[in-house]
């Protein structure tokens, strides 16, 4: 795939005195890259996971979706070259509007995909909500998660939306226990049930249990738990895991240490 990314800058190169072309390859090029890079997130997202049977068929359409994009990217490195060698104006003119065609189709499937993409994390994350409320006991949508990176650690923090909510605020504080007590005993077992597959960092976390504190404390409407390490591999850990947390639950806090 790089390879053909390479060839068309190549061709933008050589085709400095045909403006038209030189904006439609860097054009396919800058499409063809955020393409590249917006499937190759896709699956590492699902890489140790489990997809359910509508995952996998939208995931199986995506790939479509980007083969053809492949196959129109081969249709107009093999365009630039007739262009490039065309001198007939009225030919060029011609074969100018038919590669403006297949850079139109070429849009018109990545606008396709995007969409498609889109739905497909909006499905994942339904799921992770779905399977959160299974894990924690607790409302998904009527409480907040909040991960937060510190120097010497991080916090896991949830509290319930509405102040008035006890049931959910208890079912919090009650959960949060039990996973400052599973974590410190090297048990990650929540996430991965929420997740549908081992988070990052989890791995050493586990090796480094004992060089890790998990203290649990109340807030006004939950509560959250202080993670603590002297131990730089562990800390290391602990911010990848966070960083995971955070991206999953889309919660928007900041991915550096405070």
């Amino acid at each position: 795939m790089t390879r053909r990314i390479a060839a068309a800058i190549t061709v933008a190169k050589r085709t400095l005195i045909k403006p038209k072309i030189m904006i439609a390859t860097l054009l396919v090029a800058a499409v063809f890259l955020f393409a590249f890079r917006a499937t190759a997130q896709h699956s590492e997202h699902h890489q140790g996971g489990m997809m359910s049977q509508d995952m996998m068929t939208q995931h199986q359409k995506m790939m479509a979706q980007h083969q053809d994009i492949e196959n129109l990217i081969d249709q107009l490195l093999k365009s630039f070259s007739v262009l490039e060698n065309e001198k007939d104006p009225g030919l060029l003119k011609k074969k100018l509007a038919e590669h403006g065609a297949l850079l139109k189709e070429l849009q018109s499937k990545f606008q396709q995909s995007s969409g498609m993409m889109n739905m497909g994390h909006m499905s994942e994350h339904r799921m992770m909500m779905q399977h959160g409320e299974k894990a924690m006991g607790f409302s998904q949508t009527q409480t907040t998660h909040h991960f937060f990176l510190k120097k010497d650690g991080g916090v896991i923090q949830v509290e319930a939306n509405d102040p008035k909510d006890t049931h959910n605020r208890d079912l919090i504080r009650t959960h949060l226990v039990h996973l400052a007590q599973a974590f410190a005993a090297g048990d990650f077992s929540d996430p991965l049930a929420v997740h549908d597959k081992v988070p990052d960092g989890v791995l050493v976390m586990q090796r480094l249990k004992g060089d890790i504190r998990y203290t649990f404390e109340q807030t006004p409407q939950g509560g959250r738990v202080v993670i603590y390490t002297a131990n730089s591999q562990a800390l290391d850990a602990i911010h990848q895991f966070l960083r995971f947390q955070v991206s999953e639950h889309q919660t928007g806090d900041s991915l550096k240490p405070e």
